[in-house]
């Protein structure tokens, strides 16, 4: 006979999904006739624990563990499959909201308007872009007063990602925010890993800043670059 199950947790609205999603499992679970954990993962080769996890309601399964969970129930997991997908869509929304915050007391706290850690695609670069602007508390036609290279509207669909953000315009989007040169060459970095065909741009304009400098006015050693203090001590 299967070990009851531990209750729910209590939550809010923004794990709903996730609890509801457990408690769909559970029930197919019990559909099913209730097979013990060391039965389904006899069947599915997915561990009692993690297997447990799935129908605990508190962390998000993979899909690999929740197929199984199914496919050891009997059920049919095409329409779990879209149901896991929402769930994950909920908790990645939520993720971005909790991430976009902490970016802005960041900014705040310390006026290092460095690009978030989690731009990994240029849809959440443009979005860390748009955050800056809204951050300095700039509208559109700020950005066109400030930079006049570009107008309202191309500032516009280009934070909207209606049209790609270029290094040009990422560049004239952070002159008018009044981010410092070392700030910016994060955020070029991060354009050329987000969107390679902007690479030989960003290289370019990276050729023409300053090199960043460590307190005392000491250069960074770079490797290949020929200024390691070993190198130099031994001439």
């Amino acid at each position: 006979m299967a070990r009851p199950m531990n209750p729910l947790p209590s939550t809010g609205p923004q794990e709903d999904k996730l609890v509801l999603f457990a408690a769909g499992l559970r029930a197919l679970r019990v559909k099913a006739g209730s097979p013990s954990l060391t039965e389904m993962s006899q069947r599915t080769g997915i561990s009692v624990a993690a297997l447990s996890n799935a129908h605990g309601g508190r962390k998000m399964p993979s899909w690999r563990t929740a197929e199984g969970y199914v496919r050891a129930c009997g059920a049919e997991s095409s329409i779990w499959r879209t149901r896991w997908e929402a769930v994950r869509l909920t908790q990645q929304a939520a993720q971005a909201q909790d991430g976009q915050a902490a970016l802005l007391k960041r900014w705040a706290s310390t006026q290092r308007l460095t690009p978030p850690q989690w731009t990994r695609s240029e849809t959440e670069l443009t979005r860390a872009l748009d955050q800056l602007r809204r951050f300095r508390g700039l509208s559109l036609r700020d950005l066109a007063r400030r930079t006049p290279g570009f107008s309202h509207h191309t500032y516009g669909v280009v934070l909207r990602g209606d049209r790609p953000v270029t290094a040009d315009v990422l560049l004239a989007v952070l002159r008018s925010c009044g981010v410092g040169p070392g700030e910016t060459r994060r955020w070029l970095e991060a354009l050329a890993r987000a969107r390679p065909a902007e690479g030989l741009r960003v290289r370019t304009l990276l050729s023409r800043m300053p090199e960043p400098r460590l307190p005392g006015g000491r250069q960074p050693y770079v490797r290949g670059r020929g200024n390691d203090p070993r190198a130099a001590a031994r001439l």
